[in-house]
């Protein structure tokens, strides 16, 4: 791959991998965390955990199946796992073992018109779903389950570029009718106005939603 970043990657994997860089590093700093551990680890982004890599942090990346080991993190995350589980119990529970304190789940955010849209795609190119289960695109059913061990404290959103259906996740259809000055030269990796919006508009318009959990209660 060049350094050149491509259209798809700009408005899907490499900006939110950009903007997320910013939510940990402000988590980071306001938990005081110490270590880090992905549990468990994917390659969606590629390399998930070089979100926290321009920190001075200990880095853990774990994989299913899960293995019990009295090492533990400050804060133990995942991205886009939660989605692809039967019981997201289950998940939770492993994670809660690992963390001396807090839970970062982050998990695609199904109100953003992009998700429908890319399901639509999916059908017409016969192509089976595997994006995982639209009923935990939503904070709500985890925040149950959460509120059980400790406190939820902060629900995010996050990634909503310029071209609010994310041309990249949205298929091959939509990135055919993606304008030439959304290029990189236009735009580059710089966060769009709307993440700034406040969340009760982010919540329709971010391509993902995030979950703080402390477990201290």
């Amino acid at each position: 791959m060049t350094n050149r970043i491509p259209h798809e990657l700009g408005f899907g994997t490499e900006y939110e991998k950009f903007v997320l860089r910013d939510v940990a590093k402000n988590l980071v700093q306001e938990l005081s965390v110490k270590s880090v551990c992905e549990y468990p680890s994917n390659n969606l982004m590629g390399d998930n955990s070089e979100i926290f890599s321009d920190q001075t942090l200990q880095i853990t990346k774990l994989s299913r199946p899960y293995r019990n080991t009295e090492s533990k993190s400050d804060l133990v995350w995942n991205f886009c796992e939660i989605e692809q589980q039967k019981d997201p119990s289950e998940l939770i529970n492993e994670m809660l073992s690992l963390t001396r304190r807090y839970l970062l789940i982050i998990m695609q955010n199904r109100r953003n018109p992009g998700i429908p849209l890319h399901w639509v795609y999916h059908v017409l190119v016969g192509k089976k779903w595997d994006h995982g289960r639209f009923s935990l695109m939503t904070p709500k059913p985890l925040i149950r389950i959460l509120s059980k061990f400790g406190k939820v404290i902060k629900v995010g959103y996050f990634d909503v570029p310029w071209f609010i259906l994310d041309v990249y996740e949205s298929g091959a259809i939509l990135r055919k009718i993606m304008p030439k000055s959304f290029s990189e030269s236009a735009f580059g990796l710089k966060k769009s106005r709307f993440e700034e919006l406040p969340s009760r508009y982010k919540q329709y318009l971010a391509h993902h939603a995030y979950i703080l959990f402390d477990k201290s209660d």
